[in-house]
């Protein structure tokens, strides 16, 4: 499917950020896709750049202290650099974001209703009545108790769970395309979370809306996501549907990731393996491999420590000591960012 046929295409996005102590390089070339009706997770540690790159779909990084480059593709037109009135028709009426604490997205001085209300009379024309009906409508459609009456509650009589469900219905209430969910279940309980992403899941789906879900946990995605991007350090170094992506993890950093999970079919004596060391600072970020200081496979014949692989086997051919590597892709699109690919199952005894 070509760029202008794509519902979201963001093609060797860079983000940095101006600091006392240089240039943090928060994203180092990320490229993803999404088409209609899918729903992507994006998925990696803390400080791999996954919220970095949802910010910059909708420009919401500080534009004093960022420095951007790429392209962000929203139906065939590029984002970056686009006036700021075009940006603001986008934001919540073309592209909803959820963020990661509904408690601090949410305005404490204005009532949950009103602010569904302000949103809509900003992207559509409707008058404050009809606002206020599609308010209690969508309050009602994720389940909300009484929502003609809990419309004009205020966020903190609203529990963590419904404050998340409240964010849900404003980003659904102008009928988005695409719909950003920043780790929406981070600030809630273990009983509520499964209960939140299907539901997310389930009215998007309902409204023929593309979900792009950003997560540190590969175990909420499973069954939910149809396509999977796993970053490190401002990179995607794995990409593959959800399926291959559980049935045969290809980096090893994917796989580090799914061995540190807990599994349901164990007899419960299994011991969980952590990925050992740090992840690298942005300012200064390893050179080849980012993750080649953490890996138990990474060789410097192999170029871990000093080249860079690419994600999909057709963009690059390296030759490195005589040696033909390749990215590791195959002819599914499969794409995995390892000079060694080929040896994970071997060297680290793993099928997810």
């Amino acid at each position: 499917m070509s760029t202008s046929q794509r519902l979201l295409q963001i093609e060797d996005l860079t983000v940095g950020f101006k600091t006392e102590d240089g240039l943090v390089q928060a994203v180092r070339g990320v490229d993803l896709s999404i088409d209609d009706g899918d729903v992507l997770a994006v998925v990696g540690e803390s400080g791999s750049g996954k919220s970095v790159t949802a910010l910059s779909v909708l420009g919401l990084h500080p534009q004093n202290r960022t420095t951007m480059g790429g392209r962000i593709m929203w139906q065939g037109e590029n984002l970056i650099g686009a006036p700021e009135d075009r940006l603001r028709r986008v934001r919540g009426g073309e592209i909803a974001m959820i963020f990661q604490d509904p408690l601090t997205a949410l305005n404490p001085v204005y009532s949950v209703g009103r602010q569904i209300i302000e949103m809509l009379q900003a992207h559509r024309e409707m008058s404050r009545q009809a606002a206020k009906a599609r308010a209690v409508e969508m309050l009602g459609l994720v389940g909300i108790p009484q929502p003609a009456r809990r419309v004009d509650n205020f966020p903190h009589e609203f529990s963590g769970g419904m404050r998340q469900r409240a964010m849900i219905a404003m980003a659904l209430a102008c009928d988005p395309k695409l719909v950003i969910a920043d780790e929406p279940t981070t600030a809630l309980d273990v009983t509520v979370q499964a209960q939140v992403l299907e539901l997310l899941v389930d009215i998007t789906r309902e409204h023929g809306a593309a979900v792009m879900l950003i997560t540190h946990d590969l175990g909420v995605v499973a069954g939910m996501a149809n396509k999977v991007a796993v970053m490190y350090a401002g990179r995607v170094v794995e990409d593959a549907t959800s399926e291959e992506l559980f049935d045969a993890p290809t980096h090893p950093y994917t796989v580090g990731l799914l061995r540190s999970l807990p599994r349901v079919d164990s007899d419960g004596g299994e011991q969980l393996i952590p990925i050992g060391g740090q992840p690298p600072s942005m300012l200064n970020p390893p050179a080849g491999c980012a993750f080649h200081p953490r890996c138990p496979i990474a060789r410097s014949e192999s170029g871990c420590d000093s080249q860079i692989p690419p994600l999909h086997e057709s963009e690059q051919v390296t030759v490195v000591t005589g040696t033909r590597l390749g990215s590791g892709s195959d002819d599914s699109g499969h794409g995995a960012a390892c000079w060694r690919r080929d040896e994970t199952d071997s060297l680290l005894g793993v099928r997810a």
